[in-house]
């Protein structure tokens, strides 16, 4: 499975079977994008440096890395504890997704939305 992990560190992690399924070792940066209605992130890689709001790409061999912390604050997405979710393409807006109600295995939990998790 495609795997997209939020770091307690304010990273976003991708997994290498995210990787390999979707070919995002073709891109060199992506662009954030959050629907807090149904809270879900979008990502929309690209190869443009010039687009607007893109983040550069740290490929390693266990996978891509993503410094996000600022996009997480801004949209008040919590990280205090790493969480894993499935990446999903939606073939009509052309956005990679993941859904933060649905953490691996979890599905409906909103842990990111509760003021009341614990540390901060």
């Amino acid at each position: 499975m495609p795997k997209v992990s939020i770091w307690s560190r304010g990273q976003i992690g991708f997994s290498v079977g995210a990787i390999n399924r979707f070919k995002l070792d073709e891109y060199d940066y992506v662009v954030f994008m959050f629907d807090p209605d149904e809270r879900k992130i979008g990502f929309l890689f690209t190869s443009d440096e010039n687009e607007e709001g893109v983040v550069k790409l740290n490929k390693r061999d266990t996978g891509i890395i993503v410094g996000a912390k600022s996009f997480l604050d801004y949209y008040n997405i919590k990280y205090e504890e790493t969480t894993q979710y499935t990446l999903k393409h939606d073939k009509v807006t052309e956005l990679y997704v993941i859904n933060l109600n649905e953490a691996d295995g979890e599905e409906g939990k909103e842990d990111f939305s509760e003021e009341d998790q614990g540390s901060t």
